[in-house]
């Protein structure tokens, strides 16, 4: 496959899931257990199945592609966004004997092997904006055909979906071997972004950070064992995921007065001893435990039309809870307003250093960031976002925005609807290798034995990951955010930003604007 780079920038983050691709020379190795040992299963070992099942204990899944469907050299054109270094998910240089790099390079050769096709990856420099969005929409309507597909931020991709350079991947569907019904396709999120039979763009395991981006809460087990015993230490955190009583309400009273003066000044400060901190000012852990307790921008009713509910007494409820927990909370280290420089998670900030040294039971991220946890002394464990209140049907999460989302260029349906099938069918078949490849090998190697480090006696890290990955809360108003005044940002900015609980005098300035795009919004879906 060829590979054309049509910017001399560099992007200069890289996404910490795919460090261990980074370096073609070093191939990553996997880390001790707690006791110095080597752990025999962070191997890589799989667990066994039956003949109903594949190799990693799913349901096997029928292709719907024909085996003998072929292209004769057909040139699929395939542009990324290097942002964050998203384009390691999609393409190598070459094997390395790392795990994933290989699994990725070799999908791709069976693709082109399979389809007879040719992948060209075409790369531009991206970062958290809309440039790249907005450099697929005009080379899409210039007509020159240089885009089949594209991959991005998946915050910014949507917000061109309006000029209508993205094709409708349902009719993408009746004219190629696409199968937007198939589980390698993040199913809540197709079910979400389609309204009137209508979807522009998607995610699935063909990107790999549409999971491990997601938010999750990492523990200490010898800080849980030591300091909450009233609440059965780390196997009382456990039993209150399984009996589902894992709340918001239930982490506050955990949290509330777990403090120690660690530094002896008299002063609450950064030296000491707490069992959460945060800022509230980013995506994580704000988004997080919003979704996580269900309070969402959008809902569908019951004839599937999204309608706005963000400024509901739930949503009103929440910003109260999230606020009071920072402001009333002894255990809590909150930094109001903005996150300072160092602060957070970016570049191993002081709460991940707190965690990582022992000096914080809990810590809000995303799964990604367990990448970082390879030298802690402690072991850690995962555990979902807590839910709203026990009656809520099940643990979600959200995303960090900068997830990968996709979409095909729309003159695939018109102009060019000749190579319609090819690259429906090409873009098909990159999401299902990866679904039977590349993503369980992340997720049940990498992340549940690798980073996750548990051993056959202790899996219930492995079942809280699975919860987690099964409730990625995607929404029609979160997909659309960056269309709808960015309203996905409320939270952040009202506890976050503002250092405030009135949710009230927030979105009364923004209700009417949010209001009026969202109708614009759906006025689009419903025109033919």
């Amino acid at each position: 496959m060829k590979k054309i780079i049509c910017a001399l920038i560099a992007v200069g983050m890289a996404l910490s899931l795919f460090a261990a691709c980074a370096d073609p020379k070093k191939t990553t190795a996997a880390p001790q257990n707690q006791t110095g040992s080597n752990n025999p299963a962070q191997t890589g070992t799989k667990p066994a199945t039956d003949s109903n099942l594949d190799e990693w204990g799913r349901e096997i899944v029928a292709s719907n592609i024909p085996a003998d469907k072929k292209f004769d050299g057909t040139v699929v054109n395939f542009v990324v966004d290097t942002s964050i270094g998203r384009e390691k998910e999609l393409f190598v240089d070459s094997l390395n004997g790392d795990l994933i790099n290989d699994a990725v390079y070799n999908r791709n050769l069976k693709v082109e092997a399979d389809l007879g096709v040719s992948i060209n990856f075409i790369t531009f420099p991206g970062g958290g904006d809309r440039n790249f969005a907005t450099n697929v929409s005009r080379v899409v309507l210039s007509g020159t055909g240089d885009y089949d597909i594209a991959t991005g931020y998946a915050y910014f991709l949507t917000a061109v979906i309006r000029n209508w350079c993205y094709a409708n991947l349902v009719e993408v569907e009746d004219n190629s071997c696409l199968d937007l019904s198939k589980p390698w396709w993040n199913q809540m999120y197709v079910n979400e972004a389609t309204y009137n039979n209508q979807i522009y763009t998607i995610t699935g395991d063909l990107a790999i950070n549409s999971v491990s981006a997601a938010g999750c809460i990492f523990f200490n087990k010898r800080l849980a064992d030591e300091h909450l015993s009233a609440w059965g230490g780390t196997e009382g955190l456990y039993k209150l995921v399984e009996d589902g009583e894992w709340t918001f309400d239930k982490f506050t009273e955990i949290c509330k007065d777990v403090y120690n003066d660690e530094d002896g000044d008299g002063v609450r400060s950064e030296g000491d001893f707490y069992a959460f901190s945060s800022s509230w000012s980013g995506p994580i852990p704000a988004d997080a435990f919003q979704f996580g307790m269900d309070a969402r921008i959008t809902r569908k009713d019951k004839n599937g039309v999204p309608v706005l509910e963000y400024n509901n007494a739930r949503s009103a409820d929440v910003v109260s809870k999230l606020y009071h927990f920072n402001a009333d909370s002894a255990g809590v280290l909150y930094k109001p307003g903005s996150a300072p420089t160092g602060w957070y998670n970016n570049g191993g900030g002081i709460v991940e250093g707190k965690f990582i040294n022992g000096t914080q039971i809990f810590y809000a991220s995303s799964i990604a960031t367990a990448t970082a946890f390879s030298d802690m002394t402690d072991n850690f464990g995962l555990l979902p976002m807590p839910k709203y209140d026990k009656e809520q049907d099940r643990y979600y999460t959200s995303q960090v925005d900068y997830y990968s989302a996709f979409a095909l260029a729309a003159d695939l349906l018109d102009d060019r609807a000749d190579k319609c099938d090819a690259v429906g069918t090409t873009f098909e078949k990159l999401c299902e290798e990866s679904y039977r490849s590349v993503a369980p090998n992340y997720f049940e190697t990498v992340m549940k034995y690798r980073y996750l480090r548990t051993d056959a006696d202790n899996l219930k890290d492995i079942k809280m990951y699975d919860l987690i990955r099964e409730g990625n809360n995607f929404n029609f108003g979160l997909i659309y955010s960056s269309m709808l005044e960015d309203v996905s940002f409320a939270y952040r900015h009202i506890i976050g930003r503002d250092g405030s609980e009135n949710a009230t005098s927030y979105w009364q300035a923004k209700e009417a604007t949010i209001a009026s795009k969202f109708a614009a919004l759906l006025n689009d879906f419903e025109e033919d």
